[in-house]
């Protein structure tokens, strides 16, 4: 199984991925240059250089505009200008769920629709550039398993289009749920520093990695750093990526040949026969609250004949030792049990609609290429119709 692991040494950037792939030679520089020509934006040039960053040897790369023309734009048109580019369909399709995913997590920050929704850093010809080599990488190189470190966000604060905000800001700050996030090394000295870019987010995020601490075990195939433009000193401002084979018959099939998501999640479950209904039912909507994916309960019949229920909860492996932890401390439970499970799974946005006069969420489900499978209105939403019926 060809496995890639993604490492966050300094956070992550769209430029800096690009890079990394880059240097580990899994793509060659013709096909990065010839980008800017497919998404028809004439005068801009991917230059890419070697630098040294505080010792180590990597690839640095830029996105010159040289077209003078401002390119800040809304989201319909930048989808637009990918979907009618001359991108193979796999890195096309990579692209627009990148900006789609920035997209909504700009749409909640800020409290409008998507339609609404301008983008001015992430908008600029370079992110749009960066998001698209980004696609290309992914699709040339095509892993079957994804992996990544903790990601490094930065801290203090920093001035962007809106104003002054801390670290992360509010987009990045939502494309980083779910995210396992490391504290900075104390060589980075920096009050006010953003390692991690809302366009390298919305790359990791669209890519759904399982975290991980270290190396997984298997043979390295190859590797390679892309440098940012900060200088942090004695630290390697470097985004790393190494590609491995790993034994195959040791992981179960994860289905990545079908156009789904796939990630991997944790069930916890206990069995209890000595609390009551009301107690169980707090005890699911406290861990609902705590970030867990799914929760339910099971009837069952327990030792000595005793009416008992199993209390489940679907959870990602970055949750499972806070929650797991929650029901030990916090129900009648003296144990507990959990497996892994790999899951497949519709990409999922909401869109709001207008029905009878009241705005409606519909959850829309889709696969990785962009197909509508399903989609199904909020119940709460749909209350708000009936009620006026």
């Amino acid at each position: 199984m060809k496995l890639l692991l993604l490492e966050s040494v300094a956070g992550v950037a769209g430029d800096m991925f690009t890079a990394a792939f880059l240097d580990a030679g899994l793509v060659d520089e013709e096909a990065v240059r010839a980008v800017p020509g497919l998404l028809g934006l004439e005068g801009v040039e991917v230059v890419v250089s070697q630098r040294s960053v505080a010792g180590l040897q990597a690839t640095h790369l830029d996105v010159v505009d040289g077209s003078g023309a401002s390119h800040a734009a809304d989201f319909e048109t930048i989808d637009r200008l990918l979907a009618d580019s001359g991108l193979d369909d796999a890195a096309k399709g990579f692209a627009r769920k990148v900006f789609r995913l920035l997209a909504e997590a700009e749409a909640e920050a800020h409290g409008v629709e998507i339609a609404k929704v301008h983008f001015h850093e992430v908008g600029a010809v370079d992110s749009v550039v960066d998001v698209a080599m980004a696609g290309v990488c992914v699709a040339r190189t095509a892993p079957e398993r994804l992996l990544a470190t903790p990601v490094k966000l930065g801290r203090g604060t920093i001035r962007i289009q809106h104003g002054l905000y801390p670290v992360p800001p509010p987009a990045s700050a939502r494309l980083s749920r779910g995210f396992r996030i490391a504290d900075l090394p104390a060589e980075i000295g920096e009050s006010d520093i953003e390692l991690s870019t809302p366009t390298g987010l919305a790359i990791l995020k669209a890519l759904e990695p399982s975290f991980t601490d270290a190396w997984p075990a298997g043979v390295v195939v190859a590797q390679g750093m892309g440098c940012g433009t900060m200088d942090l000193g004695s630290y390697p401002n470097v985004f790393r990526i190494v590609m491995l084979d790993v034994d195959e018959s040791r992981d179960d099939s994860r289905g990545d040949s079908l156009p789904y998501a796939s990630d991997t999640v944790v069930e916890i479950c206990c069995n209890i026969d000595d609390e009551s209904p009301e107690r169980v039912a707090w005890s699911a909507e406290q861990l609902l609250s705590m970030g867990a994916l799914d929760v339910w309960t099971t009837p069952l019949c327990g030792k000595k004949g005793r009416i008992a229920l199993c209390l489940s909860a679907l959870v990602t492996a970055e949750r499972q030792a806070v929650l797991a932890a929650w029901i030990l401390r916090h129900t009648s439970t003296f144990g507990i049990r959990y497996r892994t499970w790999n899951r497949l799974k519709l990409l999922r946005h909401i869109e709001k609609r207008d029905v009878q006069g009241e705005q409606v969420a519909f959850k829309v489900g889709r696969t990785l290429d962009g197909e509508t499978i399903k989609e199904k209105p909020e119940f709460e939403d749909l209350r708000r119709v009936w009620d006026k019926e």
